[in-house]
């Protein structure tokens, strides 16, 4: 089939990739090789929150405070985004503060230096000491930053609304195996189909570097684990972000009563986290288990277990641009480094219109090297 753009992956990245296409009027054909969301985009933990990896402070440290502040308001506005098409309509949705929540005496200092920053750049932010839900019960928690405008989704539910919002087709179960330039288009050869576009917005993130191995030098595949515990005594008042990320906890909302998401502890396995197996490892999820006892105060039977991939850039910045400096017809979007939901929409959409119009690329993909 003809069409006049192909977006190859149907995660959060892809799917708002294609609504962009779409709403410049451009024939647009998506291409999945599972079903939308069976990557990364539908086995999160569903945090919508303000920021990246780390705290402001140190994001200012590494990046610098402009692009810092830039970065955080880019999150704040990938949310916006989100919320202009419904996503507030979703069962799952929740208005729920994030906080950032320090257990030792150095990140506590860093959240209090974040806090002073944030509100200098203009940010809403505030700080809590004390609270009353089950963390804060158990004695451990020292201090925390809340970024008061966040929210927290079940991620299947806002992959299955973006999809619904187009209008062309997306094709599942069609894994794309090339994607050859010719010179009135691009051939793209999938399981049962071969598409003739105008152009295409590679939206694989963690499984570029399989389709195009110059891709495999910059976009690193990481694993990230989770699981889901039946614990109704367990109440928590924000989506909790502990350890300068490495782990995160919060409550799911009914049904079933009572579930809280808990997940994290890759770093203590780092090298064993590295690649595209999505299976959790007991390793991993013991640890979790065990955290998720210390946090509070007995153990609570596990429901689900799950894990996702995900693509870390070589700065832990997104990589927007063409993958061939010589071929601009063919454009990759992808390497959120762990947060997609915070990301990925709103770089979609400026992938988009820096592809098709020439618009300001926020983060090009030229400033890394690839081999």
């Amino acid at each position: 089939m003809d069409c006049d753009a192909a977006v190859i992956g149907a995660g959060i990245c892809g799917l708002a990739a294609a609504l962009a296409l779409e709403r410049r009027s451009l024939r647009t054909v998506v291409l999945e090789r599972h079903t939308p969301g069976s990557g990364a985009s539908g086995r999160n933990a569903g945090y919508l929150m303000r920021g990246a990896a780390e705290n402001y402070a140190a994001a200012c440290r590494t990046y610098g405070r402009t692009r810092a502040g830039h970065l955080w308001r880019w999150s704040e506005k990938n949310l916006h985004g989100l919320r202009a098409e419904g996503i507030d309509d979703l069962p799952s949705y929740r208005a729920m503060p994030s906080c950032l929540v320090a257990f030792h005496e150095a990140e506590l200092e860093e959240l209090g230096q974040s806090l002073t920053l944030l509100r200098e750049d203009g940010f809403a932010a505030e700080w809590i000491d004390r609270g009353e839900d089950s963390l804060w019960k158990s004695g451990r928690a020292l201090g925390g930053l809340i970024n008061p405008h966040d929210a927290t989704v079940n991620p299947q539910e806002l992959v299955r609304m973006l999809a619904s919002r187009l209008r062309g087709g997306i094709y599942e179960n069609q894994e794309v195996f090339e994607v050859v330039p010719e010179k009135d288009h691009v051939l793209i050869a999938a399981a049962d189909l071969r598409i003739r576009a105008g152009r295409v917005m590679v939206c694989l993130n963690a499984y570029a570097g399989t389709l195009f191995p110059a891709l495999a030098s910059v976009v690193a595949p990481r694993r990230g684990q989770m699981l889901a515990l039946a614990a109704p005594e367990v109440r928590l008042d924000y989506a909790y972000y502990a350890d300068h990320g490495s782990e995160y906890f919060r409550e799911a909302p009914a049904p079933p009563e009572g579930l809280v998401v808990i997940g994290g502890r890759r770093k203590y396995f780092a090298e064993a986290e590295i690649g595209l197996d999505d299976s959790p490892t007991d390793a991993v999820q013991t640890s979790i288990e065990e955290y998720a006892s210390a946090l509070f105060g007995k153990r609570y039977p596990v429901v689900a277990r799950w894990a996702g991939i995900m693509g870390f850039s070589p700065d832990g910045l997104p990589l927007v641009g063409p993958i061939d400096e010589a071929e601009p017809r063919i454009w990759f979007c992808g390497g959120f480094t762990g947060h997609g939901m915070s990301l990925a929409f709103e770089t979609a959409r400026a992938a988009v219109a820096s592809m098709l119009e020439g618009a300001e690329n926020p983060f090009p993909l030229s400033r890394v090297g690839r081999q």
